[in-house]
């Protein structure tokens, strides 16, 4: 098999702006646009400039070229001639492409070309101003002299997905949009992510009907401001944009914030129709949607209903993508905040292995900030889960530890819901003031209605005390607000103990068979199973069970596995353990 070549040649990263949200409006009107321009003034020119197209990607394309300046030169009169034009796209607004360029030594495989530089040109064609280019150092530097075009520098800028920060030149054929896009101020510095709530487009074609787009949007603002784990820009620098043709990488940098919520409001007849979507604004990723029907009649409770699942599902989308962006970085970069998103994926697999590495991300948190409250709550939940899950055979020193967290945490979560949940968490699960942990979770949920993991905690240390019955509501609660949540699994659990407690162990049996199918790699929930199997009086099924659950766990006894759940009340705790009992745990 021949080897690829490599070659040093200027490619050509072009997007179509806002095209997921003109293909919402009018999928065919914005197709038939798209292939209009692509043929009259792409195809048509492109090869008179030495330049050849070698991927599409329905709203954007990749092309290299055999000239600096010529790349330069091709993008710069494809963008007068579309200022010039002024196309209409669907809802109002013009056509805008976004393009990048870099110098880019890449390998050629057949008819496309690969390499870390054609991603370098997707990162920098993010840069650019709707309607403009940006480009790179060394691409400016080698234009010296050889063409007529005004360039702004914005200086270095990091990059995603890219090691090394890139100094950043852009340019515009209107002067006064090239200046605004220099003088947009990087995003602020924050240890929480940012979101703003978009104006919603009202695609009724009644104008009358604006006012409960305007009021949806209103309504999730309000509701995601009571999450204390990511900042939400007020309403009116949100609505500044409402009736313009937005683009969430421009709104993303002329605001600061890592991603958007944007969406519509469509009637027919009596029936409404919402639909909402989070976009990370660097890359104009599409991270999360969802569409809510309604009858007009109901607009008031429609309204709330979104709010309360947009709420709800973004809590678990931002926060999975936070994660991937602190995986993202290099080790020397990350500061505490980061180290808890490399966290959160160790503690949310409830494995023996990856548990250690959890805490050892928590440890290097607290070192930066020993205040962090977060990150303390967290590390003593952490040292929880050693305990509660038969991981240790040094109970004492695993509950010394988090015993000291928790003071920490108690003493520095303040008003964050997360933080009191992982210290409501760490207190049941350490064998503390189960009571008081159960206030901690209502506590949060008081500052954030629809954090999940607050209700299945709370549901938790309801079951723990003895009432099984408002266990099974909060985590029918938890479940609802949060389908998509990681710790999905866990309300199966939970509700399969609640059944337990109140005296239901066949129904127990199902939950906990639903869990371990959508997590088959875990082992801990055949104690569990093992101890429901044996109080409904099937006793192989039980052996085999209580086989796979203390399989490669340390050396545990009927009395260190009671010692480690002491936070059941005495009753249930008699119960469970004594199940284990009859499947064989001496």
């Amino acid at each position: 098999m021949a080897q690829p070549d490599r070659r040093l040649v200027p490619i050509v990263s072009l997007d179509v702006v806002g095209y997921s949200r003109l293909a919402e409006i009018n999928e065919r009107q914005t197709l038939r646009l798209v292939q209009r321009v692509y043929d009259r003034l792409v195809a048509r020119t492109i090869g008179r400039y030495g330049g050849k197209v070698f991927k599409t990607m329905g709203d954007g394309l990749l092309a290299e070229f055999q000239s600096v300046v010529a790349a330069v030169e091709w993008v710069a009169d494809l963008q007068k001639e579309l200022f010039e034009r002024q196309l209409s796209v669907p809802g109002g607004g013009r056509f805008q492409v976004r393009a990048g360029i870099v110098l880019a030594d890449v390998l050629v495989a057949g008819d496309d070309l690969y390499g870390s530089g054609v991603n370098l040109s997707v990162r920098v064609q993010a840069i650019s101003p709707p309607g403009g280019m940006a480009i790179t150092k060394w691409m400016y530097q080698y234009l010296d002299g050889r063409t007529d075009l005004q360039f702004t520098d914005l200086g270095p800028l990091d990059l995603k997905n890219v090691s090394k920060t890139v100094r950043i030149f852009v340019w515009h054929p209107d002067g006064v949009t090239q200046k605004q896009a220099a003088e947009v101020p990087p995003p602020p510095p924050s240890s929480r992510p940012s979101v703003v709530v978009l104006p919603f487009d009202n695609l009724s074609g009644e104008a009358d009907q604006a006012y409960f787009a305007d009021a949806v949007v209103e309504e999730i603002t309000a509701t995601l401001s009571r999450i204390r784990d990511f900042f939400v820009i007020a309403r009116n620098s949100a609505f500044s944009y409402k009736g313009r043709a937005v683009d969430v990488r421009q709104a993303g940098r002329e605001l600061g914030v890592r991603y958007a919520v944007e969406g519509s409001v469509r009637r027919v007849g009596e029936r409404v129709r919402i639909t909402a979507q989070l976009i990370e604004t660097e890359t104009a990723n599409h991270i999360w949607s969802t569409r809510i029907d309604g009858a007009v009649s109901d607009l008031f409770d429609l309204q709330d209903k979104v709010a309360a699942e947009v709420a709800s599902a973004l809590h678990p989308s931002i926060r999975r993508a936070e994660v991937e962006r602190a995986r993202s970085k290099r080790p020397e970069t990350l500061a505490a905040y980061d180290l808890v998103m490399r966290a959160l994926p160790h503690l949310w697999a409830h494995r023996m292995a990856e548990n250690p590495q959890a805490i050892s991300y928590l440890t290097k948190a607290l070192a930066l900030e020993p205040t962090y409250g977060l990150a303390a709550a967290l590390a003593a939940w952490a040292h929880g889960q050693q305990v509660a899950y038969n991981w240790t055979t040094d109970i004492e020193t695993e509950r010394a530890e988090g015993h000291r967290l928790i003071e920490i945490a108690t003493m520095t979560a303040g008003d964050d819901p997360t933080a009191l949940t992982a210290l409501a968490s760490a207190m049941m699960q350490l064998g503390g003031d189960v009571r008081h942990a159960v206030n901690l979770a209502q506590r949060a949920l008081d500052l954030d209605p629809n954090h999940a993991w607050a209700w299945m905690r709370r549901g938790y240390g309801l079951v723990y005390t003895g009432r099984p019955e408002d266990g099974l509501k909060a985590f029918e609660q938890s479940a609802r607000r949060s389908p998509l949540d990681p710790f999905a699994f866990n309300v199966h659990l939970g509700t399969g103990l609640a059944h337990f407690a109140a005296g239901r162990p066949e129904r127990a049996i199902d939950f906990a068979r639903q869990a371990l199918s959508e997590r088959p790699g875990l082992t801990w929930p055949y104690r569990d199973l093992a101890t429901y199997y044996a109080n409904s009086g099937q006793m192989e099924l039980a052996r085999d069970a209580l086989d796979k659950f203390i399989y490669l766990r340390p050396v545990m006894s009927a009395a260190s596995l009671r010692d480690g759940l002491r936070f059941m009340e005495p009753a249930l705790l008699d119960r469970y353990v004594g199940g284990l009992e009859l499947a064989g745990l001496k």
